[in-house]
């Protein structure tokens, strides 16, 4: 396979050449580039994605986001990311993940009593 020269060479690959050598990070990604990317690449491994692959959608990944950092128990995070304005509105919408959490608990120490035949109700 034969190596572009410099003429043949996409913008985009001048831009991140560029960066790379005076040592430059490369600048944020936009909305519109991460639709464009997410468009391609559901579109190169055949998945529509809408219905059961709504997670692909920006707003699905920027959920997904949100949900991870608030799972490990970094809400603040997922506060900043999701640029809510009150942790109150974070916790609003992960109230399902508290939930999830707390049953969780409540199942460990029922195993962990019930294990020693300690059944206090």
């Amino acid at each position: 396979m034969r190596e572009r020269s410099r003429d043949e060479e996409s913008k985009t690959t001048v831009l991140e050449r560029l960066h790379r050598e005076n040592d430059d990070p490369l600048p944020s990604i936009t909305k519109v580039g991460v639709r464009r990317l997410m468009k391609r690449l559901t579109k190169e491994a055949g998945i529509d994605p809408s219905g059961d692959y709504d997670y692909l959608m920006l707003h699905g990944v920027r959920r997904a986001l949100g949900r991870d950092l608030y799972s490990s128990g970094r809400s603040e995070d997922a506060q900043e990311a999701l640029r809510h304005k009150s942790i109150e509105t974070t916790h609003e919408a992960y109230q399902d993940v508290q939930t999830r959490d707390v049953a969780d608990s409540i199942d460990e120490i029922r195993d962990r009593t019930a294990g020693r035949g300690d059944n206090r109700r």
